[in-house]
């Protein structure tokens, strides 16, 4: 797929892991498709779900935008945790102000379960490699226990292009 690399001001730069911004079909896709979602259903449509419900539809849709402006923008995971949970409280402060929808702290609180899993899931992820990078392999060393000694052949041996060379 093509994509296209577009380099991150320097002013930006302390705040993403890379220099430049992957705009690619494949990342901007879902971003896109969510934010569609956001808007038709949060704004424009009153979908009429009920409200267990509701909360679901909120901690899902958060939870995959958190995940797509992180992935898109590759940037850190607090900053693209408190840029898609401002998105929810602006969006819940534009529907105060939109007729027929209303204003809910409960769906704030949905927004930023949504983004706490995601941050959660990352950071156990991120935690995870860390630790299995970290420890080292055990050597188990089966010679040992059985009292005996491994051969070294001359091939095996790092003295071995040493003593080559001296005796010529």
């Amino acid at each position: 797929m093509p994509s296209i690399r577009v380099p991150v001001p320097s002013f930006i730069q302390r705040y993403v892991d890379r220099s430049y911004l992957d705009v690619s079909l494949i990342r901007l896709l879902p971003l896109t498709a969510l934010m569609t979602f956001g808007v038709l259903a949060g704004l424009v449509f009153n979908t009429g779900v009920g409200h267990p419900y509701d909360k679901i539809i909120h901690i899902g849709f958060y939870a995959l935008l958190t995940l797509s402006i992180h992935t898109l923008f590759g940037c850190r995971l607090r900053l693209s945790a408190a840029v898609a949970f401002s998105m929810g409280v602006g969006g819940e402060i534009v529907q105060a102000f939109v007729p027929h929808h209303e204003a809910s702290m409960a769906d704030a609180f949905a927004n930023g379960i949504g983004v706490a899993l995601v941050v959660a899931a990352i950071a156990l992820l991120r935690s995870e490699e860390k630790q299995a990078l970290k420890e080292a392999p055990v050597e188990i060393d089966y010679y040992s226990t059985m009292g005996l000694e491994p051969y070294r052949s001359r091939t095996s041996s790092p003295e071995a292009p040493s003593s080559r060379t001296s005796e010529k």
